[in-house]
């Protein structure tokens, strides 16, 4: 069988994914009464997260370059979320379509509980800079923890994200990656639930990827605005520069779809099929 056809139609066939709708299941009520939320536990549908976060950024000059200014091949490691600053500085501040804090389709978030994040050390590399002098990167693998706490000082890791790229566009930085529960903490772990994908009778995240998660990757993409009136940038003199700045941003999910499942299968059997007749040739 031909690997990079394999390859090519596993993508096709996945790339008609979209954002999902989903939900957040707490496991207790902490609303009234009901008002939009999936179950008496549970936020109602959600689209995306919004949120805001701080970030610091340093920029080493390559030897190649060495001219006191940044340049195209020049490394980038990046600190954001809360590992940089507190939780009122780096937490997801609300849902779309979202409802003022403590109401009911929110089932008490703000008030009951507050989900953050944190990423240490995701490297990349600079590829240029921009016409008003913002430096242009893509970032390569890395891990992204998300957090959920119910008193603002004790934090369960629920899921991973597992960055696959990323990058500044000039006016943004964005982020894609899959889900992953390899290493993180047990107890809340099916808290973010799919709004139309189910696996084995579970649309939990956690349980959709421990039991479909080859076919059914968990999809994460995130936009970052840096807001430029809070960034600040300083140069040790020799070949180091630092970016620290405050940012705010939306993140949404996606799962394979039935569908798109089917055609999947559909595409692997086929090129099984034509495997075979290959050999037999």
């Amino acid at each position: 069988m031909n690997k990079t056809l394999l390859a090519a139609s596993l993508l096709l066939a996945m790339g008609s994914a979209s954002a999902d709708p989903f939900y957040i299941d707490t496991g207790f009520d902490a609303s009234m009464t009901d008002s939009g939320q999936v179950c008496a536990t549970c936020t109602s549908m959600k689209g995306e997260l919004l949120f805001t976060y701080q970030s610091t950024t340093t920029i080493l000059e390559t030897p190649a370059s060495n001219d006191d200014a940044i340049g195209a091949g020049d490394l980038i490691f990046t600190d954001g979320g809360l590992v940089v600053g507190p939780l009122s500085n780096n937490m997801v501040t609300g849902f779309t379509p979202n409802e003022v804090f403590g109401a009911n389709s929110n089932n008490g978030y703000g008030s009951s509980w507050l989900l953050s994040f944190s990423t240490t050390g995701l490297a990349g590399v600079v590829t240029g800079v921009s016409g008003t002098g913002v430096p242009l990167f893509t970032y390569g693998p890395g891990l992204l923890e998300l957090y959920i706490t119910f008193d603002g000082t004790t934090f369960n890791n629920f899921m991973d994200i597992a960055i696959t790229g990323g990058g500044a566009t000039g006016v943004s930085t964005v982020l894609t990656g899959v889900a992953d529960f390899t290493s993180v903490d047990p107890g809340y772990n099916n808290l973010i639930h799919s709004g139309t994908t189910s696996c084995l009778g579970s649309d939990g995240f956690y349980d959709i990827w421990a039991n479909c998660g080859i076919a059914m990757p968990i999809t994460f993409a995130a936009s970052f605005d840096t807001n430029i009136f809070v960034s600040d940038f300083t140069w040790d003199g020799a070949d180091t520069f630092t970016l620290t700045s405050d940012h705010d941003g939306s993140a949404t999910f996606s799962v394979p779809e039935p569908g798109t499942l089917a055609l999947v299968g559909l595409s692997l059997l086929a090129m099984g099929g034509m495997a075979r007749r290959n050999k037999k040739a």
